[in-house]
C-alpha cells in the first residue's frame, strides 16, 4: 500500500478489502477513463462487474464504520470504488468528499461534494461541505454563495437547523 496507509485497519477482513481496493486504484487514470466512458454510454462499473446491491449495501457500510472511527485514509479507497462502480449514487460521492476533506484535499473533496449537488440538489450537508474546501483554498466568493445555498435547502427543515446556522455564522464571519 501507499505511504499514506501507515497501518492497516485492525479487522483483518476489513484491512484486506481496503488493501485489495487501495490496489485496484493504482491504475486510477484508467478507472477514470472507464468511469466516464460509462457515465456517457450506457452500463456502470458496477453493472459490468456484476456487483449486486448486497455487496454495495457492505462496503459502505465498512466505508461508515472507518469513518466513525476517524480511518479516513481507510475509507477512502473504499468511498473511491462506490464512486467509481455507481457514479449515480449521491452517498458515495459525498463519503468520498468527506474523507479527502478529512485528509486535506480540501480541492478534490470540493469537487466531489459539486458532484454530490449535481447528483441530489437539495443536499444541504453537500453545499455546506464544499463551502468549506472552498474557505481552506482562500475562494471566499464562491463558499459565500455555496453558505447561502445551504442556509436556502436548510430552511424550513428541523433536521437542517444547525446546519443553517453553521453557514449563517461563517456568511457573518466572512462579512467581518
Amino acid at each position: 500500500m501507499s505511504s499514506i496507509y501507515s497501518h492497516p485497519p485492525t479487522d483483518p477482513e476489513v484491512a484486506s478489502i481496503v488493501e485489495q481496493l487501495t490496489a485496484s486504484l493504482e491504475d486510477f487514470p484508467a478507472m477514470m477513463d472507464q468511469f466516464s466512458a460509462s457515465l456517457e454510454k450506457g452500463p456502470t462499473l458496477g453493472e459490468q462487474r456484476g456487483i449486486t446491491k448486497n455487496e454495495y449495501a457492505a462496503l459502505y457500510r465498512i466505508a461508515c464504520k472507518l469513518c466513525d472511527d476517524g480511518e479516513f485514509n481507510h475509507a477512502l479507497p473504499v468511498a473511491l470504488q462506490l464512486m467509481l462502480h455507481d457514479p449515480a449514487d449521491s452517498r458515495y460521492a459525498f463519503q468520498a468528499g468527506s474523507c479527502l476533506q478529512r485528509l486535506g484535499e480540501f480541492k478534490y473533496a470540493a469537487i466531489l461534494f459539486a458532484r454530490t449537488l449535481d447528483l441530489n440538489p437539495e443536499d444541504a450537508a453537500a453545499a455546506y461541505r464544499a463551502a468549506e474546501c472552498l474557505l481552506a483554498i482562500e475562494k471566499p466568493v464562491e463558499a459565500k454563495a455555496l453558505l447561502e445555498l445551504t442556509i436556502e435547502l436548510s430552511r424550513g427543515k428541523f433536521h437542517c437547523r444547525q446546519l443553517q446556522e453553521m453557514a449563517e455564522d461563517k456568511i457573518n464571519m466572512l462579512s467581518q
